[in-house]
């Protein structure tokens, strides 16, 4: 069955959002299906900035169209380990960040930005 087909199977469930359908797809199918994360923290990091703000199958179109499928399964184990280890909501760790130069958080913080809060 095709990537998208199966999305919209398991979709169809009611109790299946978006994010796990595509997870379940990911992990137990090994199809190239790819979540928009929540990790980097507050989606703003250079990763995820450009899709932060649009809707979530948009964002995970833009992804999987960028993307070769190939790295799907890997990108979204080191956006999670991302997230916990170095961009945490609650305690960012900036100074170990190898985005630093293209993240949105991290440069208003330099530039003393009070509106790139994460609140």
């Amino acid at each position: 069955m095709p990537v998208d087909e199966a999305q919209r199977y398991l979709e169809s469930f009611p109790v299946l959002p978006l994010p796990t359908a595509s997870i379940v797809l990911l992990f137990c199918f090994n199809m190239a299906a790819f979540r928009r994360h929540p990790h980097p923290a507050p989606n703003s990091s250079a990763l995820a900035s450009a899709t932060a703000k649009l809707s979530r199958p948009r964002s995970k179109l833009i992804w999987e169209s960028s993307l070769p499928p190939e790295t799907f399964y890997a990108l979204h184990l080191n956006l999670i380990r991302h997230g916990r280890e170095i961009c945490d909501a609650r305690n960012p760790r900036c100074e170990l960040c190898v985005l630093q130069t293209q993240c949105d958080y991290f440069q208003g913080k330099m530039s003393g930005d009070k509106d790139n809060e994460w609140g």
